[in-house]
């Protein structure tokens, strides 16, 4: 699929590849491309806030190298139990800590772009983790 025709240097063996390919027989990505195909490569478009810098994304599959609680094929979105604080261009992905106690089933987890966990009725808080007014006892 990388080749531009079926056709080589018939001294070094080297096949005329598409764009975005490589290889003697055209068959791997360049750097920061993937997922050879009839079509070539794609870009892996890595997010630069969320992926390790200096890193390349796997030539097969795209997946970018992610910094610690990131996720994502491109490194742009937060682990589940983590949710996004953007800082300037950059983000980072926090822990939800949600209270057990006071969220739906036990949930740990919160809403990825907002941090606000799942409560029970009767709480309240970003981590579930008050009663509402006139309530008391938060508990399993």
């Amino acid at each position: 699929h990388g080749s531009v025709s079926q056709f080589c240097n018939p001294l070094s063996g080297q096949c005329n590849c598409k764009e975005r390919v490589k290889g003697l027989l055209c068959d791997t990505c360049m750097d920061n491309f993937y997922g050879l195909d009839v079509t070539g490569c794609k870009a892996c478009e890595c997010d630069a806030a969320g992926s390790i810098s200096g890193t390349m994304c796997d030539t097969r599959t795209g997946q970018c190298a992610c910094k610690p609680n990131i996720g994502g094929r491109r490194c742009d979105e937060c682990l589940d139990g983590y949710h996004r604080v953007q800082k300037g261009p950059s983000f980072l992905c926090l822990p939800c800590n949600c209270e057990k106690a006071g969220t739906v089933n036990g949930s740990l987890l919160c809403d990825k772009s907002t941090g606000q966990c799942p409560c029970k009725a009767g709480v309240t808080g970003l981590r579930c983790s008050q009663c509402v007014l006139q309530t008391y006892n938060l508990s399993v």
